[in-house]
């Protein structure tokens, strides 16, 4: 299992929405990240933004680099997390951030290119 498990899914105007998911204990992004204590790898955390950016806004563009990337907390199996998505079309950058209830676990910023 790749995907996390959606619970709800908001697009509040043209460049902004939010995914509440729930992550199972068993997606293949835990295994080996790390054996004792899984997180959630900061990829599977820029893959799932880009993925649902994708599907939810007007985003045009392909990945282009990271700008800023900070980490702030674990994600850990079986927690519930929101993520922020907002899309910022004239400077072509995605901007998202994963909440653990009211503490943003993660946030980045990635570029595109047309």
């Amino acid at each position: 299992m790749m995907h996390p498990e959606v619970l709800q899914q908001q697009t509040t105007d043209t460049n902004h929405a939010t995914v509440t998911m729930r992550l199972p204990a068993e997606l293949a992004w835990f295994r080996g990240h790390f054996p004792q204590h899984p997180i959630l790898p900061g990829v599977a955390q820029v893959n799932w933004a880009m993925q649902f950016a994708a599907a939810l806004l007007p985003m045009e563009g392909d990945f282009s680099g990271m700008e800023v990337l900070k980490f702030q907390r674990p994600i850990l199996p079986l927690e519930t997390v929101t993520l922020t998505l907002e899309w910022q079309p004239a400077r072509q950058k995605l901007l998202f951030s994963y909440c653990v209830g009211e503490v943003i676990a993660s946030s980045g910023k990635i570029a595109l290119c047309r």
